[in-house]
């Protein structure tokens, strides 16, 4: 299978159109008839990720996080991301962001998290492309849980060390909107569907308590956790259009924040 077919089976997964217009989604490096057997599936390029792509005899490293984002005005190697770039031409590993356009898809990022939350009744929460496609999502439990008990279960089923509340933590909450990465500006349309609870990574500080006065609960379980499990999601659906492809799942990343607390 040559890269270009590939390209058009992760489109079909989550189309690269539905990328927000700030995104770089897509094909970043390589030769599109360059022959693809094996793909490796990792939340965004590092040089471990490289090594281990390598090691794996991987053609094709698959990223949530685009490497090539800005515009880039010189490949050196040294700085960032020129050494990458060198890695990966001069190793013949072709590079694939699947970014927004996952969050957005039918069945991408955002939805997975809504299951993973088991919503029911789930709506996107900010519809793009005609409204069948979007970022975040918002639905209702089952049965009402409180903010602390959620947070913990969160911690244990994502790869989250720790989880900031927004609220009182014996609060009970239903309906509940989710945002995979940094969502914390979508508070305000999550309150405005109704949901009782965003949850999301990178909240800040402004966003925090302006949600706080205005009684919405937050729950911020990092912009890593709340995205890299997702990949294994992604691995699946990968598995699914193109069983003839040996695809295989990063373990070396991990958050790049390593979290102190008083006493530890």
């Amino acid at each position: 299978m040559i890269l270009e077919e590939v390209l058009s089976l992760l489109d079909q997964i989550a189309p690269f159109s539905l990328a927000l217009p700030w995104d770089n989604s897509g094909l970043q490096i390589g030769d599109p008839h360059q022959e693809i057997s094996s793909v490796y599936l990792a939340l965004e390029a590092s040089h471990r990720v490289i090594d281990s792509a390598k090691q794996s005899g991987a053609q094709l490293i698959v990223t949530h996080h685009p490497l090539l984002f800005e515009p880039v005005k010189s490949i050196v190697r040294r700085g960032y991301p020129g050494p990458l770039i060198y890695r990966l031409i001069e190793s013949r590993i072709a590079l694939v962001a699947m970014h927004t356009n996952w969050d957005a898809a039918p069945t991408g990022l955002s939805h997975a998290l809504a299951q993973k939350i088991e919503l029911r009744e789930v709506r996107i929460l900010e519809p793009t492309h005609g409204g069948d496609a979007g970022i975040g999502r918002v639905g209702v439990l089952l049965r009402p849980i409180t903010l602390q008990r959620l947070a913990k279960r969160l911690m244990e089923e994502l790869p989250a060390p720790w989880a900031r509340l927004v609220g009182d933590p014996q609060a009970k909450v239903q309906r509940i909107a989710v945002c995979p990465g940094s969502g914390g500006d979508l508070w305000r349309k999550a309150q405005e569907a109704g949901a009782q609870l965003l949850v999301t990574g990178d909240i800040r500080h402004h966003q925090a308590r302006e949600a706080q006065e205005s009684g919405m609960n937050l729950l911020d379980m990092g912009h890593f956790a709340t995205e890299a499990w997702g990949m294994k999601v992604l691995k699946h659906k990968i598995e699914k259009v193109a069983p003839k492809l040996r695809v295989e799942l990063d373990n070396t990343l991990r958050d790049p924040f390593t979290t102190y607390t008083k006493g530890g």
